[in-house]
């Protein structure tokens, strides 16, 4: 079974012009089960695929699924220059700030400041709990 795009993805206009499952078949098959049940429209149960492929290994999708591609790859395609339009403000936030953030996480650092670690490396003694 290849992967199906989902009943709520499928635009009024498509679904309209899907094939109609008769009432008698969706109560002998099953077919609410079925991965290619696209729900019903305009009160009649409809499916996706051009012949039922319920217990078959045949998958063939109705053409006028194909109408889909194109609406989806607009909509992607401008997800996509909205995405790229987001991470550019982010990266140029990022290395405005790069400097300060830094310096924040070092001050975040238990050993910031810490009287050992100015004259000498770390030995491993905390200042802080040797105060407490």
């Amino acid at each position: 079974m290849r992967e199906r795009i989902e009943s709520k993805h499928v635009t009024k206009e498509i679904k309209s012009q899907m094939p109609v499952i008769p009432v008698e078949i969706v109560k002998e098959r099953g077919c609410t089960f079925c991965p290619y049940y696209l729900g019903n429209y305009e009160k009649q149960p409809r499916c996706m695929m051009k012949i039922c492929a319920w217990d078959d290994e045949n998958e063939r999708f109705h053409p006028v699924l194909r109408g889909l591609i194109p609406f989806y790859k607009e909509k992607m395609e401008k997800a996509e220059e909205k995405f790229l339009a987001m991470k550019k403000i982010y990266t140029t936030l990022l290395g405005m700030f790069a400097d300060e953030m830094k310096q924040e996480e070092l001050e975040k650092d238990e050993c910031y400041g810490c009287a050992y670690g100015k004259c000498g490396p770390c030995i491993g003694i905390c200042y802080k709990s040797m105060k407490a």
